[in-house]
């Protein structure tokens, strides 16, 4: 821990909340230095409740990146700014592989997290999870990240059982005029974007864009090159149409094509081994989305959103082809300034067609299916600026389980503005999806010699029942004079019929060709329990810096009462320290040091340091340079899974950004 000691000494930078952005459209942004702590744990959020709340008082562990963070802290991609949050686990595998969970079962098919980008989900509902590689939204045309820890299930449902990521975008009001954008790394890759907006009168606003990114492939254990580049181009577009005073709406669009490569394991039944293969793919999709926003009254007002995505994923372990469609309808009506009602319901429809290999194939190939749900939360404030209760459920009906609820209870108890208290108890679900119910996989050879091979056949089951969390959570936050603040929270959660693979049936004997498959299928275990501890401390010594840290402790037991890291497949100990300097009147000095405990003996501990210099814009122009995982030349910070991966080199990245006087500050030094 010495460089957890050396970094406070000097800087390391902060995460954070940030400031609002005007609501007149402005798109200049805010300093987080300039203004005060109290101000910052007063920016409005909304995946807490579904409204807009200040962060002080949300019932929920949230935190927010701000596009001032991003930045700032000269990120290349979501995930990478990502890493800054306290309490959730991010690491890279491969160029273009992402693990990002909190409080558990950390993998490359993690399927307790729910990601969504302005309200439509991007999760595959293959596995349940993300591919984080085609998620790449224009960083400078991110206006923040909602993250929350925990359950999220009663407002935006299954499969938001450990935490949910809301990436909002900026209002096209907000981005007008060109932007050029450029950032070329050493050992990282290069990228490029291209933006333009504008206005049609005082009611409708646009921007269009187009980005090209190329990552650079990972190292083995020697330093050779792996075989895992990633490149992806993407165009797409916002309008922002202020029809009447009352009614609201936005259109989006997007496009993407891109090419992965990657080391494949691959299982042949002539040959007694499995065979690495150089495995080169393609990936293409796009997305259609609507929204509509009318006030009916100061008391009533109503949100439809309905979107169309689709995806081609192709390689030799993994071909998808899919397309989803979501209609979402919300309602909330205040009876009361103190009691309001939200409630909503949509229907979301997906089909998707796989390809059959020897090493996977689904039954059907094709499949549609559609999940019907509807929400109620109530919102009761029992005394004012003090004490308010909020209450309510998800009901969903999908074709794998049928109906399911997903309950919460949580209050939020100020007994002085300095304080706040926050509780919670809740219920949430993670359906099956087709790798549980459809799949016949082969996923391990079990024989290196003599032939005939042997292989471990996993199939679905029909059978299957939902996981199920019932959470527990306290939370605790305090702010001092403007200049301290801390957010504290635990938690319990109790997980049922975890889905695994039963034991190994009789061996089936395949004559031509000449192999042997030792059958297993998926089944409800019996769970387990995690808990832990989630600390978050911020501290502006000067004006001029700010320096945080956050500590997350995390324990997993089996519901045999012994201890279970595939529980958890998390570090028991993180720490995550930050700070943000402003060196001079336009240029900042930031650093971040990161440290993640050993996982069982699979991975030895992380220590990572990354500092960076960055200016604000002069002239419309605002460079970056910054150093990452400096303490040395290259690390492991994933296990190994289905794609093979490697180290994580050191890496060098600049970056300028060019900005139209229309949306850049105009500032001379």
């Amino acid at each position: 821990m010495k460089w957890f000691a050396c970094l406070l000494a000097m800087s390391a930078l902060s995460t954070g909340v940030a400031a609002q952005e005007s609501a007149q459209g402005s798109a200049k942004p805010v300093d987080l230095t300039s203004i005060s702590i109290e101000d910052l744990m007063n920016i409005q959020v909304t995946s807490a409740s579904k409204k807009a709340e200040s962060l002080s008082a949300a019932p929920a562990a949230i935190f927010v990146i701000t596009g001032e963070d991003i930045r700032r802290g000269g990120f290349s991609s979501v995930p990478d700014a990502l890493r800054t949050v306290p309490g959730l686990y991010v690491v890279q595998q491969s160029s273009h592989v992402w693990l990002v969970t909190a409080r558990g079962f950390s993998s490359e098919f993690n399927d307790k997290m729910l990601v969504l980008i302005d309200g439509r989900l991007v999760y595959s509902p293959t596995f349940g999870g993300v591919f984080w590689d085609v998620q790449d939204p224009p960083l400078e045309d991110i206006d923040r990240i909602e993250v929350i820890r925990g359950p999220g299930g009663t407002l935006w449902g299954a499969n938001a059982v450990n935490g949910v990521i809301n990436i909002i975008t900026k209002e096209a009001a907000k981005t007008r005029g060109l932007l050029l954008a450029s950032s070329s790394g050493v050992n990282e890759g290069y990228a490029g974007r291209v933006r333009y907006g504008g206005k049609v009168g005082e009611s409708f606003a646009y921007r269009i864009y187009g980005t090209s990114n190329d990552w650079l492939p990972t190292v083995d254990a020697t330093g050779a090159e792996n075989y895992d580049t990633w490149s992806i181009t993407q165009g797409g577009m916002r309008f922002d149409w202020a029809v009447f005073q009352k009614d609201t709406v936005i259109f989006d669009g997007q496009g993407y094509s891109g090419r992965i490569r990657d080391v494949e394991a691959h299982f042949i039944p002539t040959s007694a081994l499995p065979v690495q293969v150089d495995s080169s793919g393609v990936v293409k999709g796009g997305h259609l989305l609507g929204r509509w926003k009318h006030t009916f009254s100061d008391r009533s007002n109503l949100d439809v959103l309905g979107y169309c995505d689709w995806t081609d994923r192709f390689s030799s372990a993994l071909t998808e082809d899919r397309d989803t469609c979501d209609v979402e309808v919300q309602h909330r009506y205040s009876f009361t300034p103190r009691i309001a009602l939200t409630w909503g319901g949509s229907i979301l429809t997906t089909g998707e067609t796989w390809n059959e290999t020897f090493t996977n194939r689904f039954v059907p190939s094709y499949r549609r299916e559609t999940t019907y749900s509807a929400f109620l939360q109530y919102d009761v404030v029992l005394a004012p600026d003090k004490v308010r209760l909020i209450a309510g459920s998800k009901f969903e009906h999908n074709p794998y389980t049928g109906f399911e609820y997903q309950p919460q209870v949580r209050a939020v108890w100020t007994p002085y503005k300095q304080h706040t208290f926050w509780a919670a108890v809740s219920r949430a679900v993670r359906t099956p999806d087709r790798l549980d119910e459809d799949v016949l996989d082969r996923d391990m050879q079990i024989n290196p010699s003599p032939p005939p091979p042997e292989f471990l056949l996993f199939s679905g089951n029909p059978a299957v029942k939902s996981e199920v969390l019932i959470a527990f959570e306290v939370g605790y936050r305090y702010e001092w004079r403007q200049k301290f603040s801390l957010d504290a929270t635990a938690f319990y959660n109790h997980y049922d019929d975890l889905i695994g693979a039963s034991a190994p049936g009789s061996p089936i004997v395949n004559p031509s060709p000449f192999f042997i498959d030792v059958p297993v299928q998926a089944i409800n275990e019996p769970g387990g329990q995690t808990h832990g501890l989630e600390l978050f401390a911020k501290y502006t010594p000067v004006r001029r810096w700010t320096v945080s840290a956050g500590i997350t402790e995390l324990r997993g037991v089996s519901t045999a009462g012994t201890a279970f890291p595939a529980l958890t497949n998390n570090p028991d100990h993180e720490v995550n320290v930050q700070s943000k300097l402003d060196l001079t009147q336009f240029m900042n000095f930031d650093a971040s040091y990161y440290y993640n405990d050993a996982i069982s003996h699979q991975l030895p501990p992380l220590n990572r340091l990354d500092a960076g210099l960055s200016t604000k814009s002069i002239h419309g122009f605002t460079f970056s340079v910054w150093g990452r995982n400096l303490q040395q030349d290259r690390h492991k910070e994933a296990i190994p899974q289905l794609f093979l991966g490697g180290d994580i080199r050191r890496s060098v990245v600049f970056k300028v950004i060019w900005e139209s006087d229309e949306n850049s500050r105009k500032t001379t030094p």
